[in-house]
């Protein structure tokens, strides 16, 4: 029984042991960025090949379940992880780094993220939720410049508390059931007395924790310092694997533990889900860093996820799933881009770094107008999948109103994008660009690739998708 249990703990066994490698290779001071990414996608590509060998299977069934929606959203995430890590080597390279700590923490955050999705108890869910949360302060603390930012202590400040909330939400479910906070077991609790106010403000103190940490108005008081103030791979982390390992979990508790509460809850999704739309369009129009232009402009989108998630439909859970799949392929395009921003050895950010791009980055240039492109849902490109997804749900539904307010803002953000696109083809060059990296280059274009034949939904690839998140949904 003892060696079962550790069997089916090898994916997160071997990403410990990735960090105690990595530990290691510092202490016998090895100076190369390149050889502790390596390490670091060894033990990554490792983990996932015992998640997929023990897909059902998990190590504590009292509190973490395993099934195959949550190793659809483990291969997202550590193929996505993969080549941020991969990047993150020639960043550190440049800055004459090794990006160990880096490399820790993110393997750290892995296991958190891996526990999280697979969470069947509020106990274990909290605890994985407290484990990220410091996991992602670390991650925010690590700066190369000469004044530190108070990005990390800001963070820490509202993650605490929210964590109070969480506990307290968690605090009075424990007690009203005696100790037993299984996710069924919940479930029939929300069952018998949905009109409970206690019960349901135990339940928007477990929400509220997932609605600040994927940034969604007016919980977004922490979404521009975690992708505009962290160095780019941090930024890079927050932007893509933190929110899709959110995502996942936010949606199985919908499924699993919140949908009794579906008629309460579906308003107020619906209008912070609007709220994020409207504050998302507008913010991105405000801002002239890259970095946090993109993250008013995941606010938007992740507006209309939690939309989509309002109906508390099986349907609607995965044309959510998709438009968020959709638009994180289009997303990763943009930040491969910000990797080639380069001039005098120093990375780039700001709106007004790419005038005349065009000029000398003709290729660069034109996979950040592909990415651009697929956020506004043009065709063939894979965000127009999502936008399709999206807006047919909303018809069928006759929500009129609100799919008025999402093309009326994607108007609005389409301006952001077409400003970034006009300075780089149509400004005056005012930077010298350093040399592209080839294996950037070749990431670029990896990424264009997959936003183009995406769309064509290559070997069925959305039903074989369909068929693992639906798992949940039984």
């Amino acid at each position: 029984m003892i060696w079962e249990h550790i069997r089916y703990a090898l994916p997160e066994a071997s990403l410990i042991i990735g960090i105690l490698h990595l530990f290691f290779m510092y202490l016998l001071s090895y100076d190369s960025a390149k050889i502790y990414a390596r390490v670091a996608r060894f033990w990554l590509l490792v983990s996932l090949f015992w998640a997929v060998a023990w897909q059902e299977k998990s190590f504590s069934p009292l509190y973490f379940t395993n099934d195959a929606y949550t190793l659809l959203f483990n291969l997202c995430i550590g193929f996505l992880a993969y080549i941020m890590i991969g990047l993150a080597s020639t960043w550190f390279s440049t800055e004459n780094k090794t990006g160990c700590k880096y490399y820790i923490l993110i393997l750290s955050s892995l296991i958190g993220i891996n526990l999280m999705l697979s969470s069947s108890n509020l106990v274990a869910l909290l605890f994985c939720y407290i484990l990220l949360t410091y996991t992602h302060y670390r991650l925010l603390g690590i700066s190369y410049e000469k004044l530190p930012s108070e990005a990390a202590s800001r963070y820490m400040g509202v993650s605490a508390m929210v964590v109070i909330i969480f506990a307290a939400g968690f605090g009075y479910l424990n007690s009203y059931e005696d100790g037993n906070v299984e996710f069924a077991t919940l479930r029939e609790l929300f069952l018998k007395a949905p009109q409970s106010l206690p019960l349901y403000l135990s339940a928007v103190a477990i929400i509220i924790p997932f609605l600040y940490s994927l940034g969604i108005a007016p919980f977004h008081i922490m979404a521009e310092d975690k992708t505009g103030k962290g160095i780019l791979p941090v930024s890079h982390y927050f932007a893509l694997i933190a929110p899709l390992a959110f995502w996942g979990c936010f949606i199985k508790l919908n499924v699993e533990l919140f949908t009794p509460l579906s008629s309460e809850l579906s308003p107020v999704y619906q209008g912070f889900a609007l709220l994020s739309v409207i504050f998302g369009a507008m913010g991105a129009n405000a801002r002239i860093n890259l970095h946090r232009i993109l993250s008013y402009s995941s606010m938007y989108h992740f507006g209309i996820v939690l939309l989509l998630l309002s109906f508390f439909k099986p349907e609607t859970n995965f044309a959510a799933f998709v438009y968020l799949f959709v638009y994180t392929i289009s997303l990763n395009g943009s930040y491969l881009v910000f990797y080639s921003l380069k001039s005098h050895g120093e990375y780039l950010s700001s709106v007004t770094s790419l005038s005349g791009l065009a000029e000398t980055r003709a290729y660069t240039t034109g996979a950040l107008l592909v990415s651009l492109f697929s956020f506004i849902g043009l065709p063939p490109l894979v965000g127009f999948l999502g936008q399709l997804n999206a807006v047919s749900e909303l018809l069928k539904r006759e929500y009129y109103i609100s799919l008025g307010i999402i093309l009326f803002f994607l108007l609005i953000l389409s301006k952001a994008y077409l400003d970034i696109i006009k300075t780089a083809y149509f400004e005056h060059k005012i930077k010298i660009y350093d040399s592209e990296n080839k294996s950037v280059m070749m990431y670029t274009l990896f990424s264009v690739i997959c936003i183009v034949l995406i769309a064509f939904n290559p070997q069925d690839l959305f039903a074989i998708m369909k068929d693992m998140f639906d798992v949940v949904n039984l």
